[in-house]
Parts: C-alpha cells; sequence; structure tokens
C-alpha cells in the first residue's frame, strides 16, 4: 500500500477509449445483438427467456476459443508431449461465451438484479454441463468489459472456459489455503470473513448469504471481493439464493464504479475449485472484481509486486458517500 503514490500527475486517470454507453442500442456490425446470428455464424448453446418468450442472456460457443474438445483429445491423463528440453499439452476443454443482454449499450452495472441473476445461473449450467467431459478439470469463469481488460466486444458478454490444464496459480492457491486449514483447522476465507465482519471497516455490505468487501492487501484500487458466507469451493454447488445474492451485490459495487468511478473497465474472475476437489474443506469459491483505473509500472510488471495507492478502508467509501 502506497497512498503517496495517489499524488503522482494523471493519479488514477487513464486514457480510456469510447464508453459502452455512447453506442447505440443496436449495432448491425455486432454478432452478439440479437438478429445478427445467421450473419456471424453463431452457434447458440443455450438461452434464458424473458416473459415474452425473448432471450434476455445467451450462451454460445466462440469462434476463437482458447481450448476446444478435438476429437483426439485423450480421455484419460497422458504424459506430456516432448519437444527436446520442453513439454506441451494439446489444449484440450470447451470455450463459450455469456452474451448478458440483448442491448448492444448496457453495461452490466446497469442491469437490473434479475438480469445478472441470469447470467451467473448460465455459469452455472455451463460448469455442471463442463464437468461431464473428462477433458475438463476446471471451469475458467471470467468478464473482461472494456479494451483496457481485454475486452474485444463493447456488447456485454463474459466467458466459461472448461480446461484439462488446472492453472499453476490456482494450485499454488489450494496449496497454500490447505496448508492453512492443516495449521488452523478451518477454511482461510471462513477465517477472512469472520475477522472483517467484526472489523466492519473495510465490509461494502453484506446479505444473508453474501458478504461484499474490500480486502486488506488489495492488488488493484477499489478492488472488491464478493464471497459467499457458507462454505463450498467449486462454482457448480451456488445454491438459487446463493445466486441471486451474488447478483444483487455485484450489482451494487458495478453500479457504484459506474457512478463514481467514471464507469473504467474492470475484469471479473470466480475463483472456483477444480471439478474433482469441489468437496474440500479449504477453498472457497469467491469472485474477485478489479476496475483498471490505474496502469501498471515497469515495478510492478517487473517484481509482480503490485502497488496500490487507495487503501481498502478508503476505497469501500465509495459506497457510502454522495
Amino acid at each position: 500500500m502506497a497512498p503517496e503514490r495517489g499524488e503522482k500527475p494523471a493519479s488514477l486517470k487513464t486514457t480510456k477509449t469510447k464508453d459502452i454507453r455512447d453506442y447505440p442500442p443496436y449495432d448491425d456490425a455486432c454478432p452478439f445483438c440479437p438478429g445478427n446470428e445467421e450473419k456471424f455464424d453463431i452457434k447458440t448453446v443455450d438461452k434464458i427467456l424473458d416473459d415474452d418468450q425473448s432471450w434476455t442472456t445467451k450462451t454460445i460457443e466462440n469462434k476463437y476459443k482458447i481450448f476446444d474438445n478435438f476429437s483426439s483429445c485423450p480421455v484419460v491423463p497422458e504424459p506430456f508431449s516432448k519437444h527436446g528440453i520442453y513439454s506441451y499439452y494439446q489444449g484440450c476443454g470447451n470455450h463459450f461465451i455469456v452474451i448478458e443482454h440483448k442491448v448492444h449499450n448496457l453495461v452490466m452495472g446497469n442491469m437490473e438484479n434479475k438480469e445478472i441473476y441470469n447470467v451467473f445461473l448460465s455459469y452455472k449450467k455451463i460448469a455442471t454441463d463442463l464437468k461431464k467431459n473428462p477433458n475438463n478439470l476446471i471451469a475458467i469463469i471470467f468478464k473482461n468489459q472494456g479494451t483496457q481488460a481485454g475486452g474485444s466486444q463493447p456488447h456485454a458478454h463474459s466467458q466459461v472456459v472448461g480446461s484439462r490444464i488446472v492453472p499453476a496459480w490456482v494450485r499454488n492457491a489450494l496449496h497454500i489455503q490447505e496448508k492453512h486449514f492443516d495449521d488452523h483447522g478451518i477454511c482461510p476465507m471462513c477465517s477472512l470473513i469472520d475477522f472483517e465482519r467484526g472489523f466492519s471497516k473495510r465490509v461494502v455490505t453484506e446479505t444473508d448469504d453474501v458478504i461484499v468487501l474490500s480486502p486488506y492487501a488489495a492488488g488493484s484500487p477499489y478492488e472488491m471481493w464478493v464471497i459467499p458466507k457458507r462454505h463450498f469451493a467449486c462454482a457448480i454447488d451456488m445454491k438459487d439464493s446463493e445466486l441471486r445474492d451474488i447478483s444483487s451485490t455485484l450489482k451494487i459495487v458495478l453500479n457504484a464504479y459506474v457512478l463514481k468511478l467514471n464507469n473504467p473497465d474492470f475484469n471479473y474472475f470466480v475463483h472456483s475449485s477444480p471439478f474433482p476437489l469441489a468437496g474440500i474443506p479449504y477453498y472457497h469459491m469467491y469472485i474477485q472484481i478489479i476496475p483498471r483505473t490505474k496502469n501498471y509500472g515497469g515495478f510492478e510488471i517487473g517484481t509482480k509486486i503490485p502497488v496500490n495507492p487507495v487503501w481498502p478502508e478508503e476505497a469501500v467509501k465509495i459506497f457510502i458517500e454522495n
């Protein structure tokens, strides 16, 4: 934490591209807008319908997949292939896009709770289906809004990737949290929830099922975590009441970003265990939200040590100050 860095010229300001809200509500050049499916050869996998039986949330196959379910993919683990001193593996898995709304220029922070709920319900449905493929050991669920967050389309969407490879940093998190459980007999996130509720100064809001807080060691300004209170490790185990509270509290966070931070580009990531470890007692599912309010410099890129000029206790004030 280095709040004095916030005094630098142009602090917390980035060169923002055109705001999605400045786009039209429909774009005939957008592959995600309704009516454009045949033009862009969109393969629909699932739909959630509104009261008029028109889709409100749609799942499609990504045409530009990171991983794919190749016919040559093995159904049981096999040794890595070799290239001299290097090892490699075929990119087996699946890749889907969740189109979050029909309206081209609507950001998630301005959606209704029910519409966000439909997005997270889609995540759960996709992840549950991904588990049936033996090449998918984990569902990687994430959203990139805006070009600075890696977004390639302005129309609101997010992605679910089924991967045969469990990322190294996920495995590292599993090992660290297992060590905490072995030392203390409790999931570290459950311990964190208990402490933060008592301390209260970093808590944004809480419901019966969810707590939202600015983490103690936030790596980015205004980073927020949405954490289910009940202990479970994998996104496929989200209950309906948790889906609803996750959606309503995520709406609070993203709407504050729109109103108080001028709708910055952002990423969120659903931290979820690999499918075979869904029942473990030491890993806890949660959602990490990172607004792109600053650029990363050479120190951060070179050392992997994040520098945050906004104390988490100050970050929560965007939710309470007029």
